[in-house]
C-alpha cells in the first residue's frame, strides 16, 4: 500500500527530458513506482491532471543558517517549491567552534545578520549542531557546508596573516572531522574578512582534503568586478592543483565597466571544464546583489573582528584613508543612488531601512561614505545593503548557460512575521521566477531545462544520488506546480510576498504544502553526506 498516488501529471523528472503523461507512487518517504496508468493501491490517490510534477528543487546557494533559529518551517523557501537548501555558503557558517570562542564566532555570524537562538551557541560540531537543529523541527532540508570562516576563526581568529603551521593543522583537522560527520563540502566567501585574508596555497591545502572525500570546495571568489578575471582563474588554479570538485557562487559581473562580459565567463568556464577542471557554477536571476554595507569597507579594517572595526572607523588618523577607500567601492558598485539599505534596527535609524545610501547623505547632509560609516557605527556593523549592479542580459546570458544552477542566495523569511524589514526579493521568488518569467514568458530556457537546473544538475554538483530525479528508489522530495499561475510576486519595493503556483510540496514523503497551503509539518532534516553520495 503507497502513502499517495499522483496520477495524470506531466512529469519533468529532472534529467531535462521533455515533459510526459505518467503517474507516482510514494511510500515510506521514498518514490516507489513511476509510469503510465499505474495499477497500484494507495491510501490517498490524487487528481493531478493539468499540474506538471517534478523533483523537489534543491537550492544550491542559500543562506537560511542565518534565520533557521526564527523559521524552521523556512516559508519563503517551501513556497518556492525548495526542498532542499546547501548553506553555509560564502565562507559563513555555525561550525566549527573552539572551546571559548563562541562569543568571538556570535559577534561575526551578528556582522552577517545572522539570528541565533537565546541561548547563543552551545555546540562546537555539526553533529551537535545538526543534533539541535533536528531536534527543534524543520520544514525543508538543509545540506550543510563546512564554512571557511569558521574554521579560520577557530584556528586563528580574524587575524590578517597566514596560518602558522600548527594553525594549518588545526584548520585541517577540523575540516577533516566535519566531513566525517557528513558535511558536503566548504564554501569560501574571498571578499569577507577572515576568508579575504587566506592565500591560494592556504585554500589549495583544504581544497585537497575535500578531493580526498569527494565533497565540492564553493566559492564566493575575490572579486566579482574589474578584478573578476584574476579571481575566476584563482578558483580555477584551486581546482586543477588539488583535484576538487568547484562550484563559483553566484556567477556576475558587478558595476558598469564590467558590462556585457558574462559571455566570457562562461568561455572561462567551458574552457576549464575542458580542460579537466571539474568546476561549475550556481545564478540568482536578478540584477541586484545583497551583503553586509561592511562589504565597502576595506578589507584590512576588519582585522580583528567587530570591535576592531568600529574602533577604526572613529580614529581621526584613519578617517580620510578609510572614507577614500568606502568611496572608490560606492563608485566601483554603480554610486550611492545604487544602494539600498536593509536591516536598519536600531529606533533611530529604522526609517531609512529601503532607502539609498544617497538620500540618506542628503538627509544627514554629508557625502555618502561618510553616511556609510555613520550607519555602520551605530548600528554597531550589523547593516544590510542592497547593490544594484548588474546588467539584465548578462544576467539573462548566464540564466541560458546550462552548466549554470539555481541558487537564491537567499534566506528563509516569514512575510508576516518580517514584513518591516526590507530585504532582496531573491528570498520570495527566485524558483518560481524562473519557471514564471525566464521560461514561460520570454522562453529563455524550456521548463525542462528550467527543472533540471534547479535539481539534478545541483544535486550532481553537490555529489548527492538520491535526490533531484523523479526515479524509484529516490527521496520522495516533490513538488506539483500549476504552470498557469506559477510566478514570484516579490519585488525590491514589495519583498515580503510569497510565490504562487506551488500547489502540493511533498518533503522526505510528506506534505509540507497541500492545495497551496502550508500544513505545518516538520517532515525535513539536516541531510548528511556519505560515502555513496546518498543521504542519511
Amino acid at each position: 500500500m503507497y502513502s499517495y498516488l499522483f496520477r495524470g501529471a506531466s512529469l519533468l523528472d529532472g534529467s531535462g527530458n521533455p515533459p510526459c503523461i505518467a503517474d507516482v507512487a510514494v511510500a515510506g518517504g521514498r518514490i516507489a513506482a513511476v509510469g503510465p496508468d499505474l495499477d497500484v493501491s494507495s491510501e490517498r490517490v490524487v487528481d493531478a491532471a493539468g499540474l506538471m510534477i517534478c523533483p523537489g528543487f534543491i537550492d544550491i546557494h542559500g543562506h537560511s543558517d542565518m534565520t533557521l533559529f526564527r523559521h524552521p518551517l523556512l516559508e519563503s523557501k517551501a513556497f518556492q517549491g525548495v526542498t532542499t537548501e546547501v548553506t553555509g555558503n560564502c565562507g559563513l557558517g555555525l561550525y566549527p567552534v573552539k572551546a571559548g570562542g563562541e562569543r568571538e564566532l556570535a559577534d561575526y555570524l551578528r556582522l552577517h545578520d545572522f539570528f541565533l537562538p537565546d541561548d547563543g551557541i552551545t555546540w562546537s560540531s555539526l553533529d551537535e549542531y545538526a543534533g539541535r537543529i533536528n531536534r527543534d523541527g524543520l520544514g525543508i532540508n538543509v545540506a550543510p557546508l563546512v564554512g571557511h570562516a569558521p574554521l579560520r576563526i577557530a584556528a586563528m581568529g580574524m587575524e590578517d596573516r597566514p596560518p602558522a603551521a600548527a594553525e594549518m593543522e588545526q584548520m585541517e583537522a577540523l575540516l577533516t572531522t566535519a566531513l566525517q560527520q557528513g558535511a558536503w563540502g566548504m564554501s569560501t566567501g574571498l571578499i569577507y574578512p577572515p576568508g579575504s585574508y587566506a592565500a591560494t596555497g592556504e585554500l589549495i591545502a583544504l581544497a585537497g582534503i575535500l578531493a580526498r572525500h569527494d565533497a565540492l570546495y564553493t566559492s564566493h571568489i575575490r572579486n566579482e568586478s574589474d578584478n573578476i578575471t584574476s579571481a575566476f582563474d584563482e578558483a580555477v588554479a584551486i581546482g586543477a592543483q588539488s583535484g576538487v570538485r568547484v562550484q563559483v557562487s553566484h556567477l556576475k559581473a558587478m558595476g558598469r565597466s564590467n558590462r556585457g562580459r558574462a559571455g566570457e565567463l562562461l568561455e572561462r568556464l567551458a574552457a576549464a571544464r575542458s580542460a579537466g577542471v571539474d568546476i561549475g557554477a550556481d545564478q540568482y536571476p536578478y540584477n541586484a546583489s545583497a551583503t553586509t554595507l561592511t562589504a565597502v569597507v576595506p578589507q584590512w579594517a576588519h582585522a580583528g573582528g567587530v570591535k576592531a572595526l568600529l574602533k577604526r572607523l572613529t580614529d581621526p588618523a584613519l578617517r580620510e584613508e578609510l572614507e577614500d577607500r568606502i568611496g572608490s567601492e560606492i563608485a566601483r558598485r554603480e554610486g550611492a543612488a545604487g544602494i539600498m539599505v536593509t536591516g536598519c534596527r536600531s529606533p533611530q535609524n529604522r526609517q531609512f531601512s529601503g532607502e539609498t545610501i544617497a538620500r540618506i547623505a542628503e538627509r544627514w547632509a554629508c557625502s555618502p561614505q561618510e553616511a556609510v560609516t555613520r550607519l555602520i557605527l551605530e548600528e554597531e556593523g550589523n547593516v544590510g545593503a542592497i547593490f544594484f549592479s548588474m546588467a539584465e542580459q548578462d544576467v539573462a546570458t548566464i540564466l541560458a548557460d546550462p552548466m549554470v544552477a539555481i541558487g537564491s542566495d537567499g534566506h528563509a523569511l516569514n512575510a508576516a512575521e518580517d514584513a518591516a524589514e526590507t530585504t532582496h526579493p531573491r528570498s520570495y521568488g527566485t524558483f518560481p521566477r524562473i519557471l514564471g518569467r525566464y521560461a514561460q514568458e520570454e522562453k529563455l530556457l524550456s521548463l525542462a531545462s528550467a527543472i533540471h537546473k534547479m535539481t539534478a544538475l545541483p544535486a550532481s554538483r553537490l555529489g548527492c544520488n538520491d535526490r533531484g530525479l523523479v526515479r524509484p528508489g529516490f527521496a520522495a522530495d516533490l513538488v506539483l506546480f500549476d504552470p498557469a499561475t506559477v510566478a514570484d510576486l516579490a519585488t525590491y519595493a514589495e519583498p515580503h510576498r510569497y510565490a504562487t503556483g506551488i500547489i502540493h510540496l511533498l518533503v522526505n514523503g510528506k506534505p509540507v504544502i497541500w492545495d497551496g497551503r502550508l500544513t505545518g509539518s516538520t517532515p525535513g532534516r539536516v541531510l548528511r553526506k556519505t560515502q555513496t553520495g546518498k543521504t542519511e
